[in-house]
């Protein structure tokens, strides 16, 4: 499969700031993406306007799912991924774990509607308790195998994401060891570059020193064992992503909460796309395209001005992530024309 580029429609403007789903994927096909990464927030935010009347959440959420589908097919658009599904890999409660597998089933139902391939889950985040949690790989595994097999019976992926901020699994290392446990096919990596940077080498509020002491030598060796260990085959797909820094006191955020972890406060509010921030994201990149990745590849980032209400929103922000990708393209070697069909009407890449 060749490299093909898509962008999370969370990428493109806030719903709750009046930018809906179906303008952000007109925006997405006018700047050149092939493919789009469904976040849920979206999808929900699309079923309460459009299909309110309806009287459960899972039928307005097929509703929803449906006009999603009807509306990426007249773009050509590809649904590849549905995201982020969470509070689960780690739990401990057996009643919980059963809660959230019929909840993953009513995704599933969504990934079917969509026509996605990919089911996205995160390592357990915060607010979650973590006495509510095991870090015991074989308990994590065992979870996680009952939601692959669940998943391969729809014919889906897993792409399994370890957040900087993750409670117990933050780094994409801890994550493999969970995944070889598990030894499904079809259960395998999300790879961010921005978690990975900024985990092994960012300071979240730090403007003035972004990449810590001995951040790049951490980030090098973390790069080196990904060569020597990480099949392409394993990632389902890769995130691109980079960031500013925060301020500690979040003054000005959309949404303040000075109790959550730095890199979250960072990912909500500061994300960018690689080029436009701080993080050494392209180093990154390169190395997970030089192991042999092909694939979609996603833009995904978090900003306090997609909570802006300005109309021209989710155009800026696909434009922006249009020309990231192209600087990725540029840094990484890859082919000029892989992965970027051009905006519409265009006759293609010009780097």
């Amino acid at each position: 499969m060749p490299i093909q580029i898509a962008i999370a429609t969370n990428s493109l403007g806030k719903s709750a700031a009046g930018h809906s789903i179906l303008r952000k994927l007109e925006a997405a096909r006018q700047h050149g993406f092939e493919g789009i990464e469904v976040a849920m927030e979206c999808l929900e935010a699309h079923a309460s306007s459009a299909f309110g009347s309806l009287p459960t959440r899972p039928e307005r959420l097929r509703a929803a799912a449906t006009d999603v589908r009807k509306k990426a097919d007249t773009l050509g658009l590809k649904l590849v991924v549905l995201q982020p599904f969470g509070a689960y890999d780690g739990l401990k409660d057996a009643t919980m774990v059963e809660e959230r597998l019929v909840e993953a089933e009513l995704w599933f139902d969504l990934c079917a509607i969509l026509r996605v391939s990919i089911f996205q889950i995160t390592s357990a985040l915060y607010p979650l308790d973590p006495a509510s949690l095991s870090s015991d790989v074989d308990s994590l595994a065992t979870n996680m195998r009952r939601l692959g097999l669940l998943a391969q019976k729809r014919g889906l992926r897993v792409g399994y994401e370890a957040p900087a901020w993750g409670i117990h699994l933050d780094t994409w290392q801890q994550i493999d060891k969970v995944l070889r446990k598990v030894d499904l096919d079809n259960t395998q990596h999300c790879l961010d570059t921005f978690h990975i940077a900024a985990r092994v080498a960012g300071d979240p509020l730090n403007a003035q020193q972004p990449v810590r002491p001995g951040g790049m030598a951490a980030l090098q060796h973390s790069l080196d064992e990904m060569k020597e260990t990480l099949l392409p085959q394993r990632v389902a797909y890769f995130q691109l992503s980079d960031a500013i820094t925060a301020d500690p006191n979040q003054q000005g955020y959309p949404r303040r909460d000075v109790a959550q972890p730095a890199y979250m406060t960072q990912s909500r509010n500061c994300r960018v796309f690689p080029g436009e921030g701080a993080l050494p994201v392209f180093e990154v990149a390169k190395a997970v395209f030089d192991l042999g990745f092909s694939g979609w590849v996603s833009m995904e980032v978090f900003h306090t001005d997609h909570w802006d209400t300005r109309p021209s929103v989710p155009d800026e922000w696909a434009r922006r992530g249009m020309a990231s990708w192209r600087r990725v393209q540029e840094y990484c070697g890859l082919n000029k024309t892989e992965g970027f069909g051009g905006p519409k009407g265009s006759e293609g890449s010009r780097l």
